[in-house]
């Protein structure tokens, strides 16, 4: 009787539903899914907002008496967007746009008590789940979309189910079977719907957007932090033999104007470009793969030369694009290794590059001008800076010392001299000035991994680098790397070759070596071929792979056609496979534990009939075995819940199957009597 007592204290126990299977709670989940990803692109104060909105939704599942009351969700929803406002500058931008559906959405999900309700709430993740691909569309992303999709589903099996049966094991693997029908159509889909070149609508600029990698400005210590991200910045894939390692300076951005700490652009160059002598007739040819940076300008290797009528050549050989570049663009292009300048230069880039701001780094400016006392050619000032570097007590460290104020130039050179490319190409641009040699400082990426399984060259942010050119007579613009002085192995190897023992890598470079070098190089390559064939397959590429498809160049309507046809058959063979006759259904557990009870009885000479229900089969069975009658009503009654019930765990089916088999030895004591 113990047993018994116990047992029926257990089923009124489990008769209440956890929160875990309360469709509020799957909402909550498939929301929380989708959205974070985002986080990353929003405000911190809407992150915040977004947390507490979803926490305090949970615990009104078990507090229904403590909602937000709807005057205060009307004064948050107004708040929120005033602060994106003053977050991003507009309410309709990528990720102004972003932030504001998704705390809309935890807003919603306060008022959200009926079934409509929780389904209009899991629809819409379905829709953010497509905004993550604007920021992203790389491999993990789609996995963990793909996942989300499923939990999805789940979500929406628990919001309908009823009264159904249905478990977390069987809700898992219905959505995964779901979306597995569905990824054939999804390829279909991919590879015929026409490609449209272009983009399908236009958002507004936002005053602050997602940025990665290389910066506009220069200042001590902004390119060091770089080197903190493995993250790829573009990839080069050569038509021929890929330059030396020391060959590969890739051209980004010129710097003309500094204030004593900033160098920063100057856009208004009037100077028409200096003709070009190209030494051998040596051209390089290449095609460049960039990541988005959200910004307008291109990479070249230094010098670029023949370029795509699309981009904008600038007379500070710097390439730029016609718009931001806010996913992965790709340009082929050709450059020149050796080269040089024949025209003579232009009363504005002189000007531009003697000058130097007022009331800051004397002792630099000072140093210039000895200089050009001491030494009567432009080529003596400039090695005797080089072997100032070289000789002197320089460093090249990851960790320089913060050099505040307009003097930063001042501190490197005569106080701490441990820097990074930043601090060198600024303070040698400074005294070449001072000396009467005009100078500007050049930014962009210095060499690049080879992947040795496809030959793809894959400059990342941590190969960021600066540098400088100076005008020199009959020669033009030459480039100098005062890095290369204090550290050779910079340019001829690579980051990790040119900095001491002693110094603390970032994490990417620790794990570099050995094995994981080799798998983060197949990872690489997959990657490669992923943006090439997917995040790149656009118009003209879809054109090149149907016609090698089919041997003929297609139109729109057979894009159309052959997509129709291909989803027809791929929907035939899975209805097929659904409804083929020679299908097992699966026995549902609880019903085959409830047969092996109805057998239990039978042998007892209790034999149910046809017509008999779970609770008539029970009332008679009590009725000719009375000394069962407290296991066949908590059997009877369990069966019921797990079978008929909205939800049951498996706790309670182990339970039901423990009962049943305490039953049959019950059976052998009655036999005994």
């Amino acid at each position: 009787m113990t047993n018994i007592k116990f047992n029926l204290h257990f089923l009124k126990k489990i008769s209440h539903a956890p929160v875990l299977h309360t469709p509020v709670f799957w909402v909550i989940i498939s929301l929380s899914l989708v959205i974070s990803p985002h986080l990353k692109h929003f405000p911190g104060w809407s992150i915040l907002l977004i947390t507490l909105l979803f926490l305090w939704r949970i615990f009104a599942i078990k507090k229904p008496n403590w909602p937000i009351p709807k005057w205060l969700i009307l004064i948050i929803g107004l708040a929120s967007f005033g602060g994106v406002f003053l977050s991003f500058g507009t309410v309709a931008g990528l990720t102004a746009g972003s932030t504001i559906l998704s705390i809309l959405l935890a807003l919603k999900l306060h008022e959200s008590f009926s079934q409509r309700d929780f389904m209009l709430l899991v629809s819409l993740s379905f829709f953010i789940i497509v905004t993550n691909f604007l920021f992203s569309q790389s491999i993990p992303t789609v996995v963990y979309m793909l996942f989300s999709i499923i939990i999805l589903i789940v979500s929406m099996l628990y919001i309908n189910q009823g009264s159904a049966p249905l478990n977390f094991k069987y809700k898992i693997k219905f959505a995964t079977k779901l979306l597995l029908q569905a990824i054939p159509i999804m390829v279909i889909l991919f590879i015929f719907f026409p490609r449209i070149s272009g983009p399908l609508w236009q958002l507004p600029n936002e005053k602050t957007s997602t940025q990665t990698g290389l910066s506009d400005s220069m200042s001590p210590g902004k390119i060091s932090e770089l080197t903190q991200s493995n993250a790829i910045a573009f990839r080069v894939k050569f038509d021929d033999i890929i330059p030396d390692q020391n060959k590969l300076y890739w051209r980004a951005l010129v710097l003309w104007n500094f204030d004593g700490n900033t160098w920063e652009q100057d856009n208004r160059n009037p100077s028409p470009p200096s003709r070009l002598y190209v030494k051998n007739h040596s051209f390089t040819h290449y095609t460049i793969t960039m990541q988005a940076h959200h910004k307008n300008w291109l990479y070249a290797l230094d010098l670029p030369s023949n370029v795509p009528d699309s981009i904008i050549y600038t007379n500070n050989y710097t390439l730029e694009s016609t718009h931001k570049i806010s996913s992965l663009f790709q340009y082929k292009i050709s450059s020149v290794l050796q080269y040089q300048f024949k025209s003579s230069i232009s009363s504005w880039e002189k000007s531009a590059g003697l000058k130097i701001p007022l009331n800051t780094n004397p002792e630099t400016i000072q140093l210039g001008k000895n200089l050009a006392l001491q030494y009567d050619t432009d080529e003596k000032i400039i090695n005797h800076i080089l072997q100032l570097f070289n000789r002197e007590n320089f460093h090249y460290t990851l960790k320089p010392p913060l050099t505040p104020g307009f003097h930063s130039v001042d501190q490197f050179l005569f106080n701490t001299k441990r820097g990074f490319c930043e601090h060198y190409a600024s303070s040698f641009t400074l005294i070449m000035r001072a000396a009467g040699i005009p100078a500007r400082v050049i930014l962009g990426f210095q060499g690049g991994t080879i992947n040795p399984l496809n030959g793809v060259v894959a400059v990342k942010n941590s190969d960021a680098h600066a540098w400088s050119e100076v005008w020199i007579k009959n020669k033009g613009w030459v480039r100098i790397d005062p890095t290369a002085a204090v550290a050779p192995e910079r340019v001829e190897k690579n980051l990790n070759a040119a900095l001491d023992q002693n110094e603390v890598l970032p994490f990417h470079m620790q794990i570099n070596t050995g094995f994981i070098k080799d798998v983060l190089f197949y990872w690489d390559a997959i990657d490669n071929q992923w943006n090439q064939w997917v995040v790149g397959y656009n118009d003209e590429l879809q054109q090149r792979f149907l016609k090698n498809l089919f041997n003929k160049n297609l139109n729109l309507s057979d894009k159309i056609i052959f997509m129709l046809i291909s989803i027809g058959i791929v929907v035939l063979i899975v209805a097929l496979f659904i409804m083929r006759p020679d299908r097992k259904q699966k026995l549902d557990p609880a019903l085959a534990l409830y047969q092996k009870f109805c057998h239990t009885l039978a042998l007892k000479g209790i034999r149910r009939n046809p017509h008999e229900g779970p609770l008539d089969y029970a009332t008679r069975a009590k009725q000719e075995l009375p000394e069962l009658k407290d296991s066949i009503t908590l059997i009877t009654r369990l069966y019921i819940k797990i079978r008929y019930e909205a939800s049951h765990s498996d706790k309670q089916l182990r339970q039901f199957k423990l009962l049943i088999g305490r039953l049959k030895t019950k059976k052998v004591n009655l036999n005994n009597n």
